[in-house]
């Protein structure tokens, strides 16, 4: 089992990404399970990444995962969801997003729901695109679930020991005073 880390992680994902924009899922667990570390699949039509995050409350995590066998149709259907990426934001359309918003909230005919809606609407308006340096983009969305990550395969709890194990290692390496 190849487990790639950080910036090797981020790399080797981003130039998959650059490759197919399409049909990409982010679903990271906020459940933390015994471990106190969250659980990330990342998921495209050619494979699926299982992630192990130090934590979702920092700029820069530690993050390392591994490929897992699981069928990223499966976990397409499950999410039936705005898929994950890179969506190019005019100015424009931004602007008019949020006047329309600021219009609707100060005549109260607007709730949190509608807000997240629209959201949803406006991403799912955008296809995803390989980002440019020096351009402007929306990233996401991320599937947050609060919920014990759902398996996909049969050897992730497996897998998620494994990286458990790995992360903690790296940590004590990183801050010494760490048990």
């Amino acid at each position: 089992m190849e487990i790639l880390e950080d910036h090797d992680l981020a790399k080797y994902l981003f130039n998959k990404y650059s490759t197919n924009q399409r049909k990409w899922n982010f679903i990271i667990s906020t459940s933390q399970v015994k471990d106190s570390f969250f659980d990330a699949i990342v998921s495209n039509p050619d494979e699926v990444w299982q992630l192990k995050i130090d934590s979702i409350y920092k700029p820069n995590p530690l993050v390392m995962g591994t490929k897992i066998t699981a069928d990223s149709s499966i976990i397409e259907k499950k999410l039936n969801t705005t898929q994950f990426g890179y969506r190019k934001l005019d100015a424009d359309v931004l602007k008019n997003f949020l006047t329309n918003i600021s219009k609707d909230e100060n005549n109260n005919s607007i709730n949190n729901m509608d807000v997240n809606v629209r959201i949803n609407s406006l991403l799912s308006s955008l296809d995803p695109v390989k980002p440019i340096k020096g351009q402007n983009y929306l990233y996401g969305p991320f599937i947050f679930t609060e919920k014990r990550m759902t398996k996909f395969d049969n050897k992730q709890d497996e897998i998620s020991d494994k990286l458990s194990y790995r992360m903690n290692e790296n940590i004590r390496r990183k801050y010494s005073l760490y048990r």
